[in-house]
């Protein structure tokens, strides 16, 4: 009986991802049955020798006929309308691997990401520079939300350590748990996350100083708003969407906005807090306003000028659209 025609081919290129996995200390799952576009998945394992749940999908393509077409510094890769489809659907970050039989190099890239972007492409651009054999895991699991920084097991150790994480430029006084504390809604069990917090927060702060100067944001504070939001990501606080923020982030070149539902340890932290505030109140550190906390929801809504003028033309449109309509079904 003979093997079909690809066999050979596709399982060196299997096996060299396989290996290069390996090497990097992850763990290897290859789909056993039903692949329809994903050949593995791949699971993060940490410094300790812990597996930490986070999840890519890999899709690998072995042979030198996918390395015809060229643009630059990338490969390009035309993928099968049901590929593109099944792909940006996936629940996971999708890693697209490129083998060449004969340098036993592989290229890859987050496909999901680049099919999900702003403006996507016929073909998927799989960059030369991107060769696994010398990836780093965290490069690989980027948009999964992973994260190098230490995980603080101690929820008192976090609190503080939130309070002590400031931006330090004096025009912009705006900590992590200011962030988190003021972020809070849903009966404080989501996070909502956009410039307006941090802004009304620096302000409220300089005012209360009694600092005569305004806000200044930078280059700086946005890069420590968007390490808030990967800081929320390394201490499992939320549950955040972390491939669209890097869209916002990268692509769009603007701080992403949004809410998250926060995990059972981000409502773990809520709690502690609710406990640290009325300690600090018994011990008359703080004073009792009642039914004022730190840890409480605030609401949040569409700001209505900035859709009020298009009430009537949506109206229009659906009247117009439902009267193409029925002409059609009249004919």
């Amino acid at each position: 009986m003979e093997t079909p025609a690809n066999y050979q081919k596709e399982r060196l290129g299997i096996n060299a991802v396989a290996t290069a996995i390996a090497s990097l200390g992850c763990i290897w799952r290859e789909t056993p049955t039903g692949d329809v576009g994903i050949d593995a998945q791949i699971e993060h394992v940490n410094g300790k020798g812990q597996a930490t749940g986070r999840l890519v999908s890999v899709q690998v393509k072995s042979g030198i006929s996918y390395f015809g077409n060229e643009s630059g510094e990338a490969y390009r890769f035309y993928p099968e309308d049901k590929h593109r489809i099944y792909w940006e659907q996936h629940p996971l970050p999708v890693i697209l691997v490129l083998h060449h039989p004969d340098s036993q190099q592989s290229y890859w890239a987050d496909v999901r990401q680049q099919l999900r972007g702003e403006a996507p492409k016929k073909a998927l651009l799989i960059p030369k520079n991107q060769v696994l054999q010398a990836a780093s895991a965290i490069s690989l699991f980027e948009t999964s939300g992973l994260d190098e920084s230490p995980f603080i097991q101690d929820l008192e150790e976090l609190c503080i350590k939130m309070v002590e994480t400031r931006s330090d430029n004096g025009c912009f006084p705006v900590s992590y748990f200011d962030l988190f504390t003021h972020g809070l809604t849903n009966i404080a069990r989501s996070i909502y996350f956009g410039m307006d917090v941090p802004l009304m927060v620096a302000e409220t702060n300089l005012r209360a100083s009694g600092a005569d100067v305004g806000v200044g944001v930078g280059e700086k504070e946005h890069e420590f708003l968007f390490a808030f939001v990967k800081f929320l990501l390394s201490q499992n606080l939320a549950h955040i969407d972390f491939a669209t923020c890097l869209i916002d982030w990268v692509d769009r070149q603007m701080q992403p906005h949004f809410v998250a539902p926060l995990t059972s340890r981000g409502r773990a932290l809520v709690q502690h807090i609710h406990e640290k505030e009325a300690s600090l109140v018994a011990k008359g550190a703080l004073p009792n306003l009642g039914a004022t906390f730190v840890a409480q929801e605030a609401f949040f809504a569409m700001v209505p000028p900035s859709f009020s003028n298009r009430l009537p033309r949506i109206q229009e449109f659906q009247a117009a659209v439902r009267g193409a309509s029925n002409s059609e079904l009249t004919k």
